[in-house]
């Protein structure tokens, strides 16, 4: 990575967009037998954005590589982006250096020296096209390398009711709330402050919202058994379609949940009744593409592999989990992982390579586990079963695939990891005065929220291999939900104390002659 918060290295010349001159790179100790300059350089630009940051860990001479020639950044640019319409990576270009400016660059030169540090060497680089990378591994290595954090409350969002959710838009300009008011609010940073934008009503309550990863949709979920798709045309959010699971009022069904897919085409609907509707965006229009249905009254619910291509439905009173693939434009059922008892989560890892589902207790099996799902010669087959003496109320992936956290409602928060290719636990986060709602990681995987009913919400940090407690903040009643922000170092909160809270972390004590 190019930019180094402490200042001690020249900050170097950004390499060229379309022909990056690598072969001027050069160790700085020639008496040190090392590989030849250029296999080095083959090596790494074939190597993943992990794999490379191992490498600078373990080596001081393939660190001054990748610091002083890009190569972190461009092999993020490379996992995440070369497989993207070009003019989609000009737009997240332009959507980061806007945010940059706006908001970012004022955080990163109040926060401390190392702080304005990195604020000045990142102004150096803005009209490079790795700017967006370079900007995503500069805020956690600032963070990483500060003794202590909290988090400092920079807004606080009342309602006249419990709030439920509360997210961030994938560009950070606009926060979703979800309470017991009967709308839905979105509210826009404007300058430091967030004002309400726009209300999103349905005729009763509504019960989720989410973004879609463009962050130009949002689509609600209301018990008024419709779901909402609002579009932001002309810097307003427009209501655009309203999809039901039946035209008949005896036949409808309470609307439960929806998710876009990765790439925005496809949004799949579910309802009590056991309905599971997939709909893709063709002609200007939502068409239903495939109804699954259940033979029973249950819920269901589902969600979308991070690649988009395939879909996991499981039950809320049966143990049947369905995965759908989507093969050549078509939707089709291709395995089915069958539990003892219902099946309340389930999410494949980043890669698709795990899927995670969990099961609560019932009177044979008494412990709460979630089950770790391995993909072995095109079979989905039990890689390891994680136990909690709770119901476990969510489970996430880590965003790069190393972690798994699941968060119960015994008050702890176990972190699973990789190791000697079985998942265990590493590391547990302990409430020990109220149940756990949710957890989730920063985009980075380096920092990890929690939210408890005990009305905190504890921001954990990964110091030399171990998950440890950094910071946390208060409600006055429970937290029902926490999550990051795009850039890492944002924080929204749900409570039940009506409110929703944005949080910045920040350095308790100055740093600047750490």
């Amino acid at each position: 990575m190019q930019v180094t918060p402490s200042g001690e290295r020249p900050f170097p010349t950004p390499p060229t967009p379309n022909a990056p001159d690598l072969e001027s790179a050069r160790f700085a100790n020639r008496d040190t037998v090392v590989l030849p300059d250029e296999m080095v350089i083959k090596i790494l630009m074939n190597l993943g954005t992990t794999d490379i940051a191992v490498c600078g860990r373990v080596n001081r001479h393939w660190q001054t590589l990748i610091d002083t020639r890009h190569l972190l950044a461009r092999s993020f640019y490379s996992d995440c982006h070369l497989t993207q319409r070009i003019n989609s990576a000009a737009v997240e270009y332009n959507l980061t250096v806007e945010r940059y400016r706006s908001h970012i660059r004022g955080w990163l030169t109040d926060f401390s020296d190392r702080g304005r540090a990195t604020a000045k060497q990142l102004d150096h680089i803005l009209k490079d096209k790795y700017f967006p990378e370079v900007l995503f591994f500069s805020i956690p290595k600032l963070l990483l390398n500060t003794n202590e954090l909290t988090c400092q409350n920079v807004a606080t969002i009342r309602h006249s009711g419990t709030v439920r959710d509360a997210r961030f838009s994938p560009d950070g300009k606009y926060l979703v709330t979800v309470s017991d008011e009967n709308p839905a609010k979105l509210w826009e940073l404007e300058g430091e402050q967030w004002r309400e934008k726009a209300t999103l009503r349905h005729s009763t309550w509504v019960t989720s919202a989410s973004f879609s990863p463009g962050g130009k949709l949002l689509v609600t979920v209301s018990k008024d058994r419709t779901f909402k798709i609002w579009r932001l045309e002309d810097d307003q959010w427009q209501e655009k379609f309203t999809i039901q699971h039946s035209t008949s009022a005896t036949n409808a069904r309470s609307a439960t949940n929806a998710r876009f897919s990765p790439d925005g085409k496809h949004l799949v609907t579910t309802s009590d009744g056991g309905i599971c509707k997939i709909w893709r965006f063709e002609d200007d229009q939502w068409q239903e593409k495939v109804t699954i249905e259940y033979s029973r009254w249950f819920f269901i619910n589902a969600q979308f592999s991070p690649d988009g291509k395939h879909l996991v439905i499981f039950s809320g009173a049966r143990g049947t989990v369905k995965i759908w693939r989507l093969d050549g434009g078509e939707w089709e059922e291709k395995f089915i992982i069958q539990h003892h008892y219902r099946v309340t989560n389930a999410r494949f890892s980043p890669d698709g390579k795990y899927l995670v589902t969990v099961t609560p207790g019932d009177d044979i099996h008494h412990y709460n586990y979630a089950k770790l799902w391995e993909l072995v010669d095109n079979q989905w087959q039990e890689n390891a079963t994680i136990l909690h003496s709770g119901v476990v109320s969510n489970v996430h992936f880590s965003h790069d695939g190393k972690y798994l956290v699941t968060a119960s409602r015994d008050g702890a928060a176990r972190i699973c990891g990789l190791e000697g290719g079985k998942w265990r636990v590493k590391d547990i986060i302990w409430h020990f005065d109220g149940p756990l709602a949710n957890a989730n990681f920063s985009r980075d995987g380096k920092f990890l929220v929690t939210a408890s009913c005990d009305g905190d919400a504890k921001i954990c940090g990964l110091v030399d291999g171990k998950w440890q407690e950094m910071a946390s903040v208060r409600h006055t009643r429970w937290v029902n939900n926490a999550s990051f922000g795009p850039d890492g170092y944002q924080i929204v909160t749900a409570s039940s104390d009506k409110t929703a809270k944005v949080w910045v972390l920040k350095k308790k004590e100055n740093d600047d002659n750490s």
